[in-house]
């Protein structure tokens, strides 16, 4: 079996997002023997560059399975393109306003209403909630991606997180809620992201300089972001979306437990365009990737990526690359094409974000 993957640009300055296509099955051979699966479609504007990717290098006018990792619009937005130019098979994505009964009972106001719940996702939620109706218009399936999911029958494709619990605690923590009862907050509160003056300090190749820490943290609305795990052979790719250290440790640790081992990973999407508080060493030691790929916008250095997470990562042997305004091709056992060449990896930094 072949495989391809491709992370398209998204955005032309300081903000991106997320457009991840994969292929695979017999790259050689009949659209039949293939699948075809989008993970997440940016903006309209990258919505539009997978269709025209899709057709010029799959020939394809039917995409298996489209996956909206999560509610944030820089994933979700170009989803609507895919599905209203191509014949889908599934789309999988979250509905949060389906839950609204299950956590009706964990906020302080008691005259919430699960009517009242549910139209305040709705109305907060427009991409999804977009994507969500044009699914239901054009018949197609829409399943929730929660760990243990087998996305399809050859058992390439697993959702590794979250599971429905973590789920539903994460989304009566999300900012655009009202605030919950004292119990049922959880941690991994989102910090403040304003703009801040750059204190820059030194790093270098020895381990000992290393500044990335397990303490990143970053909103509830991205650890709600589905982790997706393909394999193929002895090859693992793991697509993480926005999630951060908590949520990829427990879709790590579910990994484990239904068999599956994530040590010397073969493929890192690193999450959230490469930001330092999605990942941190102790994730990293465990999985120590061989290649890792970064979505991140052309202008977005140094938060996206970071330079502390791309240091980290070429201290353990980690090849990486960033798309930067450009598409980036990985694949194994896939037609040649002659108008891609090589992406050049991101060097090491002698300084790094404070």
């Amino acid at each position: 079996m072949g495989y391809e993957v491709d992370f398209l640009p998204v955005g032309d300055g300081e903000k991106g997002g997320d457009a991840i296509i994969i292929r695979y099955g017999d790259l050689f051979g009949k659209r039949e023997d293939q699948n075809i699966v989008v993970i997440d479609g940016g903006t309209k504007e990258s919505g539009r560059a997978i269709v025209e990717h899709i057709k010029k290098y799959y020939n394809a006018d039917f995409v298996d399975t489209v996956i909206c990792s999560h509610l944030h619009a820089d994933h979700a937005s170009g989803l609507t393109e895919v599905l209203e130019n191509f014949s889908v098979g599934k789309l999988l994505m979250h509905l949060p306003w389906e839950h609204s009964d299950e956590i009706k009972g964990m906020f302080t106001d008691g005259r919430l209403t699960t009517k009242g719940l549910k139209e305040k996702m709705e109305k907060s939620l427009t991409s999804i909630k977009d994507l969500e109706k044009l699914a239901e218009a054009k018949n197609i399936p829409i399943i929730e991606p929660f760990a243990g999911l087998s996305i399809h029958e050859d058992g390439s494709l697993t959702v590794l997180g979250p599971s429905d619990e973590y789920y539903k605690e994460l989304l009566a923590n999300c900012e655009f809620l009202p605030k919950v009862k004292e119990g049922f907050s959880i941690l991994e509160k989102a910090k403040d992201f304003g703009q801040k003056i750059i204190n820059w300090i030194s790093e270098t190749a020895d381990m000992a300089t290393e500044t990335l820490d397990d303490s990143g943290e970053t909103n509830n609305e991205n650890n709600t972001s589905a982790i997706i795990l393909f394999q193929s052979g002895d090859q693992k790719l793991l697509f993480t979306g926005d999630a951060g250290i908590p949520a990829i440790t427990k879709a790590v640790l579910h990994a484990s437990s239904i068999g599956i081992d994530l040590t010397n990973l073969s493929f890192l999407d690193v999450p959230h365009h490469g930001s330092k508080r999605n990942i941190g060493p102790t994730l990293l030691n465990y999985l120590m990737p061989k290649v890792a790929f970064i979505s991140a916008p052309a202008q977005g250095d140094p938060k996206h990526p970071s330079r502390k997470v791309v240091n980290a990562l070429k201290r353990r042997s980690t090849k990486v690359l960033s798309t930067k305004g450009k598409k980036i091709w990985h694949y194994s056992n896939a037609p040649e094409r002659s108008d891609y060449g090589p992406v050049e990896e991101e060097p090491l930094h002698n300084e790094v974000e404070d």
